[in-house]
Order: structure tokens, then C-alpha cells, then sequence
């Protein structure tokens, strides 16, 4: 016979009564959100798609990569090398950008408001340009640097002194340019700071010494561990300097040999994604040790910056942290501009400095080569297409983690976690995982503008996010809520009230995030293409063929239009502007 389905009950109904109404109202309230529940989803996609095929072929077959990954040859040095890479130019940029911030914080008001962003620009110079220059300056035996101190009596010899090839100073260089990044947290820190505490300490009779590492410091934690571990995951993750760098000296680091190992054929795909799995699995605990070192954070709130300009500021002590901060923005940024223009206006790059033979006829090999000139077309296309695309994606996710009061609870938490899930990521790591992700059967993407189009828009998503939020908190409720009251829809509110006084934020944004896209390197040089490459790519591949007079113009060329993204980033947004790199 038949069982009577009627006379059973529902189990949740009759077992969880409360769990099945639980259920239903939560399923309820998510319904007028579907909009926002899409946007998740479409976030999670694009922050997962380089991360679920790395960790699939690590994983897959039984863990054979991970496995694998054990006794792969030179592991241990280059986990050695990685780590001392990450511990040293971490220690070398918050020293150094530490040191820069509270010398621009010490100078007197009118001298700082014409230096204080002067520290900003190496930050400004294309990651592949900044390298090559700096190669310019300090080879051992061209470098324009190296035959200056050659010519003084302290040092003598065919090559040297530094070797910018070496693994030591490839932590000084790194170091050197991340103190930009330091610099702009510590000084936002100090300004937001203000001095109220520390001028109750000198009055008190604590000297300045006294008064920086029991007041000034101590306040700034937060900012330090912040900036800390942002350096220390940035240093890990550094593709560009040990790429140039290394290779002469057969140095790797993990993301150089994830490079390797994708550039090999046959492409070792499960060894090449294991290899970045504890890269992944550091950056979360970081993020962990970050959230619980902070701790309540308004223990160091300080009294504003009211008082900013009344300290007394000696001028001795103005000039000797204006002569820092001089001398720092020289070597990082203006050497190595200048030797990159000297060798891109000489015959060859022979490290001798000679005035007579200089000529433009690199310049004209560049700008009649078809190949660059497609480089710059897709360079300026895709970027300008990812900047369309994602500052629109970062204004939706922007306005849900601002409203998460009113929006259904997983919804904001998601949006928040996936957009800024790229961030932690290594860019080298990221285009593996999109290499992989494109080249499967089926996909078809790789090596299309359209590959380069999804991999820009999802590792600028947590910049576009990050910056249009600080925008939205600026504008407050108020007049938004105004216009809600006086019974404007939602998106008549966006359209008419939100967009016209966020216009210059987003401008600024998009300027910026334009300027990180012609910057990109480490996903850009692993999607390229035949016909395919940007810039930066097309600048590598000329350094790998020594090629040297071409690739200082090419450098100039990106120097360039960086600097226009620059300039309307500041007509829009001010010299603040700068601040969100």
C-alpha cells in the first residue's frame, strides 16, 4: 500500500518550527535586494576567477602540485630569498618613509606646502621604467652613477662600486621605492594627527626625542601596522625588480619562478600554482595579525589638526628635513628620469657622460615602429575600457558597504570581502591564476584585449571601491536623505543629487586608477599576446633584447602619459589627489 504523504509532517515545520520561520524571512527580506545580491555575485566571480584555478591545479589529482612542490629543486632558496626580500625592504621602507613623513611634518608651513609632495613621485614612474632607470644608474659597469664615483678618489676600478644586480641591493632598491607607500600613510597619520599631544609634552619638559617615541609613535600605531604589513605583503609579492634585477645573477623569488615555470614548455601548471599557495595562505594570516594588533583603535586618536602650524619649527631643523627629503626624491625619482633620458638622446649606453653625440634618432625608430605604436593603442584602449568598466562596478559596491545598515547583512559583507580580496593577492600570482583561467578549452581568452580588459578591472576593483567609498563618506547622509524626505526615488537621488557633488572624487579616481593601469606589468606581461602587448610588455621584451637606447625612449613615452593621467587626477581632485596611490 501506498504511504499516505498527507499525514506526514514537514520536518522542519514540525521538528524547528522557529528555524522554518527563520528561513522563510530570511528569504523574504533578501527579495527586494536581488539588484545588490547580483552585484555579489558578479564581484565573487571577478575576485575569484584568477584565485579557484590556482588553487584547483595546486589541489588537483590528488594534491600532485603540492606534493610535488616538496621536492622541487632551490625551494629552500627561494622561500629564504623571498622572505628576506619581504623583511628587508620592508625594514629599508618604514625606516626611510617613516623618516620622510615627520621630516615633511617638521618643515615650516610655506616650505612644506611646496615639498611635501615631492616624496609622492617615484610612485609616479612606470614600475618597469623605474627599474630599467635605476640600471642605468647603478650597473656595475655602465652605470652613469658608478663612472661618477669611479672618478672620485675614494673608489677605482673597472666596475662598481654597487652592483644594483645583487641581492642586497635589490633590496635597497625595493625598499627605496616602496618608502613612497610608507611615506604617504605616516604623513597622513601625523597631519590627521595634529600636535596638540605632543605640544603638552615639550611644555611638560619632554624633549623632542622624548616626545617622538612616547607621544608621536606610540599615537601612531594603527598607521604603522597598517603600513607595515601592506609594505611587507607588496615586498613578497615584488615581480618587476627581481625579474630585471635577478636574472643576471640567477637570484629567484617565488613569483619569479612562478613566472619560469609558466613560461616553460610544457607549462607545469600544478607545480607552477602550488608554489604561490603559501603566498596566499600568508597573506590572509597577515590580514588577521593586522585586524587583532590594531585592537580598539580609538585608543590612539589624537586631537585633530587644528594646532598643526603653531608648533615651533626652528628653521635650522626646517631646512636639514627639506634637504631629506630633497635628497631622497633625487635618487629615487630625478636620477633615474634623467639617466633614462640621457641614454634614450645617446648613440648606445656606454655609461660615459657625453654631450656631443647626442641624437633624436631614437626617438623616430620608436615612433615609426608599428609594433610600439600598437602597444600604445592597446595600452591607452584597454586601460581606458577598465577605467569605463570599473569605476561604475566601484560606485555600486561603494554605495552598498556605505548603506549596510539598510541593506540585507550577507549582502554588504560579501561585496566588502571579494572586492577587496585582490589587494592581498600578489599581481604575478593574479596572472597566473587568469593565465590559467583564460587558456582553458572552451574560454578562448587568452591573449585578447578582452582577457587584459576582466584582469584590470578586477585588480583595480579594491582601489575603486577604496576611493569613491572615502568620497561617499565625505559627501555624509544629509543631503542625500534631504532629498529622500522631499520624495525623490532612489535613483533620481543617485542621478541628480549624488552623482553632481561626487563628480570630482570620481574624476579624480578614474584618473588615478588609469595612471595603475599604464603602470601594470606582472598580469599584463603573463596575458600578452602576439599582437597583444602594452607598453610595459613591449618595453621588457626590448630590455630582454638589449635594446637599450629604445627602451629609455619607451620609458620616457610611459613617463609621459602617466604624467597626463597625473595632471587631471590633480585638476580634479587637488594636490590630495596623490594621496590615493
Amino acid at each position: 500500500m501506498a504511504p499516505d504523504l498527507r499525514a506526514r509532517p514537514i520536518p522542519e515545520a514540525a521538528g524547528h518550527p522557529h528555524r522554518g520561520a527563520a528561513t522563510t524571512r530570511m528569504l523574504r527580506s533578501a527579495r527586494p535586494h536581488w539588484p545588490w545580491v547580483l552585484l555579489a555575485v558578479v564581484t565573487a566571480a571577478l575576485a575569484l576567477t584568477p584565485l579557484i584555478p590556482l588553487q584547483w591545479q595546486a589541489w588537483g589529482d590528488g594534491a600532485d602540485g603540492v606534493r610535488r612542490l616538496g621536492g622541487m629543486s632551490g625551494l629552500r632558496e627561494i622561500a629564504v630569498d623571498t622572505l628576506a626580500l619581504g623583511v628587508g625592504a620592508m625594514a629599508v621602507g618604514m625606516v626611510l618613509g617613516t623618516a620622510l613623513a615627520l621630516a615633511s611634518y617638521s618643515m615650516r608651513p610655506r616650505l612644506r606646502r611646496k615639498l611635501e609632495f615631492l616624496p609622492v613621485l617615484p610612485m609616479l614612474v612606470p614600475g618597469v621604467a623605474h627599474v630599467v632607470g635605476f640600471v642605468f644608474l647603478f650597473s656595475p659597469e655602465n652605470g652613469y652613477a658608478n663612472t661618477l664615483l669611479r672618478a672620485t678618489p675614494f673608489f677605482d676600478g673597472g666596475s662598481g662600486p654597487i652592483n644594483v644586480y645583487t641581492f642586497e641591493w635589490i633590496i635597497v632598491y625595493t625598499g627605496t621605492h616602496l618608502a613612497a607607500f610608507v611615506y604617504l600613510f605616516v604623513y597622513t597619520g601625523l597631519r590627521n594627527l595634529g600636535s596638540d599631544y605632543a605640544l603638552a609634552a615639550r611644555v611638560n619638559g619632554a624633549g623632542p626625542l622624548r616626545t617622538l617615541f612616547t607621544i608621536t609613535l606610540p599615537l601612531l600605531r594603527p598607521t604603522l601596522v597598517y603600513s607595515s604589513v601592506v609594505v611587507f605583503l607588496l615586498s613578497l609579492g615584488q615581480f618587476t625588480g627581481p625579474l630585471l634585477l635577478g636574472r643576471r645573477e640567477g637570484l629567484e623569488v617565488v613569483t619569479t619562478k612562478m613566472y619560469t615555470l609558466s613560461a616553460e614548455y610544457p607549462v607545469d601548471y600544478a607545480l607552477a600554482s602550488a608554489l604561490g599557495t603559501p603566498l596566499l595562505l600568508l597573506a590572509v594570516l597577515l590580514v588577521i595579525f593586522q585586524t587583532r594588533a590594531l585592537g580598539n583603535q580609538n585608543r590612539f586618536v589624537g586631537q585633530g589638526n587644528s594646532s598643526l602650524d603653531n608648533r615651533q619649527l626652528t628653521r635650522a631643523g626646517s631646512a636639514v628635513s627639506a634637504c631629506l627629503v630633497l635628497t631622497y626624491t633625487t635618487i629615487a625619482a630625478f636620477l633615474p628620469l634623467l639617466a633614462i633620458a640621457f641614454v634614450g638622446l645617446s648613440p648606445y649606453w656606454s655609461g660615459k657622460l657625453s654631450f656631443g653625440d647626442m641624437t633624436l634618432q631614437h626617438f623616430s625608430a620608436v615612433l615609426n615602429d608599428q609594433q610600439i605604436l600598437l602597444a600604445v593603442t592597446t595600452t591607452l584602449t584597454v586601460s581606458l575600457i577598465g577605467v569605463v568598466i570599473v569605476i561604475p562596478l566601484g560606485m555600486l559596491i561603494s554605495l552598498a558597504v556605505y548603506n549596510r545598515d539598510r541593506m540585507w547583512r550577507p549582502v554588504p559583507a560579501v561585496l566588502d570581502l571579494m572586492a577587496n580580496l585582490p589587494l592581498t593577492v600578489p599581481a604575478a600570482l593574479l596572472g597566473i591564476g587568469f593565465l590559467f583561467a583564460f587558456s582553458q578549452p572552451g574560454i578562448g581568452l587568452y591573449g585578447s584585449k578582452a582577457s587584459l580588459i576582466i584582469a584590470y578591472v578586477t585588480i583595480m576593483l579594491p582601489y575603486s571601491v577604496r576611493y569613491q567609498l572615502a568620497t561617499l563618506m565625505s559627501l555624509g547622509r544629509t543631503t542625500l536623505e534631504a532629498s529622500q524626505v522631499s520624495g525623490a526615488h532612489p535613483l533620481r537621488t543617485f542621478f541628480q543629487v549624488l552623482l553632481p557633488l561626487a563628480r570630482t572624487g570620481i574624476a579624480s579616481s578614474a584618473a588615478i586608477i588609469f595612471v595603475l593601469l599604464i603602470h601594470e606589468f606582472g598580469v599584463s606581461l603573463l596575458l600578452r599576446g602576439a599582437t597583444t602587448k602594452v607598453l610595459s610588455v613591449v618595453l621588457f621584451d626590448e630590455y630582454a633584447g638589449g635594446t637599450y637606447s629604445q627602451v629609455a625612449v619607451i620609458a620616457l613615452l610611459m613617463t609621459a602619459v602617466t604624467a597626463v593621467g597625473v595632471v587631471l587626477a590633480m585638476l580634479f581632485g587637488g594636490r590630495r589627489a596623490l594621496e590615493r596611490l
